[in-house]
């Protein structure tokens, strides 16, 4: 009778886990284009300034759920961020057929737009997704993450300089040593 409890209790974990981990990205914004559903946003949300990241796209056929494979090949991805823009390259995620990713570090905390272009199904493409309507999230401060703080005095970085400059001629002695 005592295993009863100690039973119910790991079902319960396992089906609360389930449900968490079978959901849906909730950050990320999904339209229809002509026959295809798309699902945009960021790879990590919330997304911040200075930390690897990029969008990730999946094209999903809407009738028959059947996905999109060759969308790095027909469509281009740019991204914005005020009145500076960037091409990005789209990459299939291995193992996962429809589901796309670019390569992204954002620089500065605020809403960027990307404008995913080309040509589906003999029909012009022109999506633009931006992060200030809230579909998916405006990249945020690092220092918000941030720990153990940095150190910004003179002192620290000199003393960071002297290890680097210490390390260099250790390297340098292995090198002329092996020679």
């Amino acid at each position: 009778m005592k295993k009863l409890p100690a039973v119910l209790l790991i079902v319960c974990l396992l089906l609360t886990s389930a449900a968490v981990f079978a959901r849906e990205p909730v950050a990320h914004e999904g339209r229809m284009i002509g026959d295809y559903e798309i699902v945009f946003g960021w790879r990590i949300e919330p997304a911040y300034a200075g930390v690897f990241n990029g969008p990730e796209i999946t094209f999903t056929h809407h009738d028959t759920d059947e996905p999109l494979d060759n969308a790095d090949e027909i469509f281009t991805l740019i991204v914005q961020f005020g009145d500076q823009s960037m091409p990005l390259r789209l990459y299939p995620v291995a193992g996962t057929r429809g589901h796309y990713t670019a390569d992204l570090i954002p620089t500065r905390p605020g809403d960027y737009t990307f404008i995913l272009s080309g040509t589906l199904d003999g029909e012009e493409v022109s999506e633009t997704f931006t992060s200030a309507d809230g579909s998916f999230s405006t990249v945020e401060p690092a220092g918000d993450i941030l720990f153990p703080a940095l150190d910004t005095d003179s002192d620290a970085i000199a003393a960071l300089q002297a290890q680097i400059d210490d390390l260099r001629a250790q390297i340098e002695a292995l090198r002329a040593a092996g020679s």
